[in-house]
């Protein structure tokens, strides 16, 4: 909880931040809430998702401190709403999560170990400091568990699987599993698993969700690095290897031995196909199909899946049939 009054003070000693007041700034704030539900002791954000309903939400929103996307901040519009004060920023969403980390507590640093007395925990696991294991969580045999660690109820880390700093495993989530990978029997047909001797390695800050599996390596590792996060209802399959700062979300599907680059973005319901490699700064948009390589630094979509470019000219070629 914070007044008006300090959570613009404090936005002014972050550094570039234009800031103006126009009421009681003895007013207290107790969380923030989207803008049209907002009422009088909630914070909220408006950016440029919203540049077509700025004068509606704002003329109607109850909230009297609003953090605004810069270009969006119309004078005269501003100048005509009484009672609102307006922080006015590049990223309003990332200066709300400052908000939240600074008065509310939110995202707070785990300060002790806490370990539920029904997880099952191998004595060859070795954990690191201030972690949270919640209820039922399985660990198997030499798994390894950095500091700062968040593990869900009923999540399963299977062996030899290693954790780095500051990882977050949501419930119900099986980590190291073996994959479905199978070698037909020459003689008799028969598919027989192949063996799975890799590991998962999770590096640092790696956020993944609920109900999620990602699979052990089968000759070699399954690796997660830095900053990736994964929604929920995730599948990840043997050997794939994820960059730094990737977001995969929910539903999506990564076979096997995919290699996955930097800072790319795959939405909900994608699938991509076996042994694929994708560049880095790559979007594969909603529900699309990969089948070929992508190179970095591309937008793709469809089933299956080609560039932003090739799919609006199918787009506008399906029209033009339709209309026939």
């Amino acid at each position: 909880m914070a007044t008006i009054e300090e959570i613009i003070k404090w936005f002014k000693e972050q550094g570039n931040k234009t800031v103006l007041s126009n009421q009681n700034l003895s007013q207290e704030i107790i969380a923030p809430k989207a803008i049209d539900s907002a009422v009088i002791d909630n914070i909220s954000f408006l950016n440029a998702k919203n540049k077509d309903r700025v004068p509606e939400l704002l003329i109607k929103a109850q909230c009297k401190i609003v953090i605004l996307e810069s270009s969006l901040a119309d004078k005269e519009l501003i100048n005509s709403i009484e009672g609102m004060s307006f922080i006015f920023s590049d990223n309003p969403k990332a200066d709300l999560l400052l908000f939240c980390k600074n008065f509310l507590g939110f995202d707070q640093k785990i300060e002790k170990t806490e370990i539920h007395s029904s997880a099952s925990i191998a004595e060859s696991a070795v954990l690191g400091k201030n972690i949270i294991v919640s209820t039922n969580v399985v660990i198997g045999d030499k798994v390894e568990i950095g500091d700062n660690c968040k593990i869900g109820s009923n999540t399963v880390i299977e062996s030899n699987t290693i954790l780095g700093d500051n990882v977050e495993i949501g419930s119900n989530s099986v980590i190291g599993g073996i994959g479905f990978g199978y070698a037909q029997d020459e003689l008799t047909k028969q598919y027989e698993r192949f063996p799975h001797y890799g590991r998962v390695i999770i590096h640092n800050n790696v956020s993944i969700g609920n109900n999620t599996c990602i699979d052990r390596g089968s000759l070699s590792d399954t690796i997660m690095h830095d900053g990736v996060k994964i929604d929920n209802l995730v599948h990840i399959a043997h050997n794939v290897k994820i960059g730094k700062n990737t977001l995969i979300i929910a539903n999506a599907m990564i076979a096997g031995s995919v290699i996955i680059g930097e800072n790319c973005w795959i939405a909900p319901s994608s699938c991509i196909r076996n042994g694929i490699t994708i560049g880095d700064n790559v979007t594969v948009g909603l529900a699309s199909t990969v089948t070929k390589n992508i190179g970095s630094s591309q937008t793709v979509m469809g089933s299956p899946a080609v560039s932003i470019e090739d799919f609006l000219k199918l787009r506008e070629q399906q029209k033009f049939f339709l209309k026939e």
